[in-house]
């Protein structure tokens, strides 16, 4: 698998000279699986300049997990050039009651955007997303979990060749602490069962949205801080942690701290996890990042 990043901000698009470094663009991550199938996760303003490099590659298939319907995970779309293509088949895997017709239609109303719903080309299918059943999309097993965060949110676990990588964006470590003391007994037991999902991955890619000091002022939005992060991928043994969905307020120099402070807080105990911030234009392949 190949893996590539193309909006890595949570809430809002925040382009400008401060976020050169991580991006400015909202969640999208694009999947070519060791088949050449592609796989999109989220469709952010990411899903923009994914949909440009497709359209020049003549994909044909493609299938789109979305992890919510919040509206940094689905403003893209209407963006998406695939769409706008009849040799284009789109499957769309949701886990909400609100459709993927819906969505479109509702984005693609008079009086948001100019362009009516019948010049979407694309063959669409709704694919559902029973959390009790494996999803296959070709040689590529997947499996979903709910996570703390709105109704309807779900994490993805991608599987090809024995790699694994988990994708858990907007979804809340849960603890118990107020205070700049931790205690990661707490973790592993509040959030056991996510931490299950997620042992021995080869990557986790994770919701990294707050510092310490930040989630506690806004604790119970549904989002981690990165303190909370690195116990909870510790406890996971997973091999790589990257952190994902920044707080829009957060300039590079932030996510660089960000970064700095989990990758130091794992080398303190001991652990040979390794930490990367996401930015636009990462490219993860199964034997290592780009």
């Amino acid at each position: 698998m190949v893996i590539t990043f193309w909006g890595t901000r949570g809430s809002i698009p925040v382009p400008g000279e401060s976020t050169i470094k991580y991006g400015g663009n909202t969640p999208c991550v694009h999947i070519l699986t060791d088949e050449e199938r592609n796989i999109i996760i989220d469709a952010g303003t990411g899903i923009r300049g994914l949909g440009k490099e497709l359209k020049q590659n003549s994909s044909n298939e493609l299938d789109l997990f979305i992890s919510h319907t919040h509206w940094d995970h689905i403003h893209g779309l209407p963006f998406f050039a695939p769409l706008y293509n009849s040799k284009t088949l789109l499957n769309i895997h949701l886990h909400d009651n609100f459709s993927p017709n819906k969505i479109i239609e509702t984005q693609l109303h008079s009086s948001f955007f100019p362009i009516d719903k019948d010049e979407l080309t694309a063959n669409i299918k709704y694919a559902p997303i029973d959390i009790s059943k494996e999803i296959k999309i070709g040689n590529v097993e997947v499996r979903t979990v709910k996570v703390h965060h709105s109704k309807g949110t779900v994490a993805f676990k991608f599987t090809e060749n024995e790699k694994s990588v988990v994708y858990m964006t907007d979804n809340e470590i849960f603890c118990e602490q107020e205070s700049n003391d931790k205690k990661p007994d707490k973790i592993l037991e509040l959030n056991s069962s996510l931490i299950e999902f997620c042992y021995g991955s080869d990557y986790l890619i994770h919701d990294s949205m707050y510092n310490h000091n930040d989630f506690i002022k806004k604790k119970g939005w549904g989002h981690s801080d990165n303190i909370s992060l690195a116990y909870f991928s510790m406890y996971a043994k997973v091999k790589n942690l990257v952190l994902f969905h920044y707080e829009p307020d957060y300039k590079d120099s932030e996510i660089d701290k960000l970064e700095f402070e989990t990758q130091q807080l794992i080398k303190d105990n001991n652990s040979k996890i390794k930490c990367i911030a996401s930015f636009e234009g990462m490219k993860i392949h199964t034997q290592g990042i780009e």
